[in-house]
């Protein structure tokens, strides 16, 4: 079954959605991720949090996805060694840098690409297999004819994909865009991102003086609630909900949704696949 991933911006989160149904949860810890100005877990309390997921038998998704300079890496690393000693399932990374580093410091622990990376291609995923990543997140770009492209070859690879459906769409290809840091210093590469483009702007026609205001950069959110059969029918091995900044109602209501919605669609399959067997056996019965 495709697994539920929600966000887990802080321990009321992290709750919120493992409560609701998710089967895993993603989070950072400290100032590593692409959310730093979330709540976040520490390297003192995500032992505590880790050992309530486990018992629950739901997995725990580390995100290290910003750029990374020589000068933080024994912090990284350090982040890496809780994560090895909590049982964390994997690392999501976005600086290429890591990858090798991690190999050789923590051989056992699954590296994830997160969407970051960008992948939108097939060409990416043999990349990202000769470089020992066992899933991608792609770009939230892609289209249904895409996902499904990539995940053919990712089947024939042995790489999972993870894909986004539901929640904020960035503006850019996710974590490329530097209107955050040329507007306010502040980048989206380094976990800060001041959503720039969800601001209420004016447009102002130089021609004409006609003035258009409103949110004119921000796109409109995702929501495959609709299309789940399509998407779990592409391969997709995870099903990623965004909104770590977001509040905790907002993660139990979304996970709920999806959980119902990705049960209904197996449960019709197994009623289907049921009817198949019988019809084999009993083919005196008329298929209405």
């Amino acid at each position: 079954m495709s697994e539920i991933l929600a966000p887990a911006g802080s321990p009321e989160m992290l709750f919120a959605a493992v409560r609701a149904g998710a089967d895993a949860v993603y989070f950072g810890i400290g100032e590593f991720n692409a959310r730093r100005n979330a709540q976040n877990f520490t390297h003192d309390n995500i032992k505590e949090y880790a050992q309530y997921c486990k018992a629950r038998n739901v997995k725990m998704y580390l995100t290290l996805n910003t750029l990374v300079s020589d000068r933080e890496l024994p912090s990284v690393l350090k982040t890496v060694q809780t994560a090895c000693e909590c049982g964390i399932d994997a690392v999501l990374l976005q600086d290429l840098g890591l990858v090798s580093i991690i190999k050789k410091c923590a051989p056992d622990l699954p590296i994830h690409a997160s969407t970051q990376m960008a992948v939108h291609n097939v060409e990416a995923l043999d990349e990202l297999k000769r470089l020992g990543f066992s899933r991608a997140v792609l770009a939230r770009e892609n289209s249904a004819d895409e996902i499904r492209q990539i995940c053919a070859r990712a089947s024939e690879l042995g790489i999972e994909i993870e894909v986004f459906v539901h929640g904020a769409l960035c503006v850019s290809y996710s974590g490329q865009c530097l209107m955050s840091s040329m507007i306010g210093g502040r980048s989206g590469n380094r976990g800060k991102c001041a959503q720039s483009c969800r601001q209420n702007y004016k447009l102002i026609n130089e021609k004409t003086g006609e003035e258009t205001e409103g949110y004119l950069l921000s796109p409109k959110d995702l929501a495959f609630i609709e299309n789940i059969g399509e998407i779990i029918e592409s391969g997709t091995a995870s099903l990623k909900i965004e909104g770590r900044m977001k509040r905790p109602e907002y993660v139990a209501g979304v996970v709920s949704m999806y959980r119902k919605a990705i049960d209904a669609y197996y449960a019709s399959e197994i009623d289907k696949y049921a009817i198949q067997i019988a019809l084999k056996n009993h083919p005196d019965i008329i298929e209405i």
